[in-house]
């Protein structure tokens, strides 16, 4: 760990609170009083306070010029807490999205946000997604609860799972229509067992939080079985 001249500042003052509490003595005369001890502790324990006093000069010299650590370059994002009346927005300045967002959750859970800063003005929130936007507007990282994400993802995956239904009655029609099996059969039979594991793909996802991502997959899968369904088609009699 590197130690700054800010280190050795804060333990001075914590240093010097602890004799003003001993001591009694005000803020305005308790470095005064402190150097004055010290060179009665000096007397007291052999030490020579002269000696001292000029090793901490030459220190002090010396530390003076010390390049200091730079902080790491922070940009400002904006956070939109979003809850089911309204918006909130708040800038945070962090070295990353990521690190916005953290910072912009543990805000959530602060007492600082209040039913006033949402637009309308809300009786009583729960903070259910956090976007994190640059200067420019463009999304950069997001939170959402389980809840709300299912609840994003609910009308894509019933639209996908009501295509499903339709994609696999055409598929039967084609089977009973088509006079070339020996390869219409195998394209068929994929169709549906990339639909069933798509299927074991969504509830996958589900569990680890990625119900998107899943409901994308389905979504090929049809768009393959509807390929199939069309070959199939091509073939019949």
């Amino acid at each position: 760990m590197t130690i700054t001249n800010k280190d050795r500042a804060q333990w001075a003052a914590e240093a010097l609170r602890k004799f003003m509490a001993l001591s009694d003595t005000t803020h305005d005369e308790s470095l005064g009083d402190l150097l004055c001890d010290l060179m009665h502790f000096a007397d007291d324990n052999n030490f020579d306070f002269k000696a001292a006093l000029h090793r901490a000069r030459g220190h002090y010299a010396e530390e003076f010029f010390e390049k200091q650590p730079e902080s790491p370059p922070t940009t400002p994002y904006t956070a939109t807490f979003n809850i089911p009346s309204g918006n909130a927005t708040e800038v945070f300045y962090a070295t990353s999205p990521e690190h916005a967002l953290q910072m912009a959750r543990k805000y959530a859970d602060d007492p600082q946000l209040t039913e006033a800063d949402f637009d309308p003005i809300a009786e009583e929130f729960c903070v259910r997604e956090i976007a994190i936007t640059d200067e420019e507007g463009e999304q950069h990282a997001l939170w959402q609860t389980d809840e709300y994400r299912l609840r994003q993802a609910a009308p894509k995956l019933l639209q996908a799972l009501e295509q499903q239904l339709e994609i696999t009655k055409e598929i039967i029609d084609a089977w009973n229509n088509t006079d070339k099996l020996q390869g219409a059969v195998q394209d068929l039979i994929y169709a549906l067992e990339s639909q069933s594991e798509c299927a074991r793909d969504v509830l996958d996802a589900w569990e680890n939080g990625d119900l998107a991502g899943a409901v994308n997959g389905l979504e090929n899968s049809l768009s393959y079985a509807l390929e199939a369904v069309a070959q199939a088609k091509g073939g019949a009699a």
